[in-house]
């Protein structure tokens, strides 16, 4: 037996803007507060690695969201620090949950779980073609959104991270390999990536999560996939397509917006938070157009990476471009 419900996951590389759509997902009526799901990423990645036995993965999975699909009815496990991204206080929700924190009827909980009346909001790191075994959970339905970036303007984000993979205790991304730690999706010689400097290393596991992604939107059905560039200039069209996806409205639409700066007038103009200021958004500027923005990251990086790996970076922008297009 498994609880009924929908589930909606959030997916996406690192970097691509999925703090500023988890505050819109989050505004749509019967969408559960935004959750960082580590275990789940954990899970499908160890099935998919061929670490977990496929049918005990599933059933931990069943096990974990049905578990979470409880904790949410009695608000047990919500983050309350003020200054997160995931805070139950920047939600729209939060008097609700609050509201359920101190109250004890446990028939009403029963109710919310018997008939499914939340989705299930889960936020989750690339992903992509690991999560299909969710697919197989029983009584439980799915809607995928995916948020995309041109891959050169997430270069500074994870040439500014890629060496906590394995090395800090606050990076929960799997590793392989004992004695060098890499992250679960790279695969170069270990030893190779591992005496790459920060750069080459972000050039590498952006190519290789962009081509693992298009492989993915390739044979995965029904994913609403939002590309950062042109959702952040008129987001308008992507709004009716969220709507129809979830199947609810939001609350206080404008507002929501309003928040998260958007529509922008360049994509760079974003909310300067200090968590965004640590992985070198910075470095982004407003004061050159688009065109001339963009080559100007372009020849940055180009002079930071050794040729070889440029060349890799440059393929999977080609790549990006040539599915979504440019924004100038």
């Amino acid at each position: 037996m498994s609880f009924p419900g929908e589930i909606v996951l959030l997916d996406g590389l690192t970097g691509t803007g999925k703090t500023m759509l988890m505050r819109i997902i989050d505004s749509y009526e019967s969408v559960s507060p935004p959750r960082f799901e580590y275990q789940l990423e954990q899970i499908c990645i160890g099935i998919s690695e061929l670490k977990i036995e496929r049918r005990a993965g599933i059933q931990l999975l069943q096990l974990l969201i049905d578990q979470r699909q409880y904790d949410l009815t009695l608000s047990r496990e919500l983050n309350f620090r003020p200054s997160d991204l995931s805070s139950i206080l920047k939600s729209s929700k939060r008097n609700q949950y609050l509201c359920r924190l101190l109250n004890s009827d446990a028939k009403k909980s029963a109710e919310i779980l018997r008939h499914g009346k939340e989705k299930l909001f889960l936020v989750v790191h690339q992903l992509l073609e690991t999560s299909t075994v969710l697919d197989e959970l029983p009584n439980k339905s799915l809607k995928r959104v995916l948020a995309t970036r041109h891959p050169f303007y997430l270069f500074d984000h994870w040439a500014s991270y890629v060496n906590m993979h394995g090395a800090s205790p606050n990076d929960f991304t799997i590793t392989v390999n004992n004695e060098y730690q890499i992250p679960w999706f790279i695969k170069e010689n270990p030893e190779k990536f591992f005496s790459h400097t920060a750069e080459d290393k972000a050039a590498i596991a952006i190519t290789e999560l962009t081509f693992r992604q298009q492989e993915y939107l390739l044979n995965q059905d029904g994913i609403l996939v939002i590309d950062f560039e042109k959702f952040v200039l008129s987001p308008e069209g992507y709004l009716a397509k969220l709507d129809n996806l979830i199947g609810t409205k939001p609350k206080k639409i404008a507002k929501v917006l309003k928040n998260q700066n958007l529509p922008r007038e360049h994509i760079n103009n974003s909310i300067q938070k200090a968590i965004y200021k640590r992985y070198r958004s910075s470095l982004l500027t407003t004061s050159h157009s688009h065109k001339n923005d963009y080559a100007m990251l372009r020849q940055r990086i180009s002079n930071s990476v050794s040729k070889s790996h440029f060349l890799l970076l440059e393929s999977a922008a080609n790549m990006y471009e040539e599915e979504f297009g440019l924004w100038f």
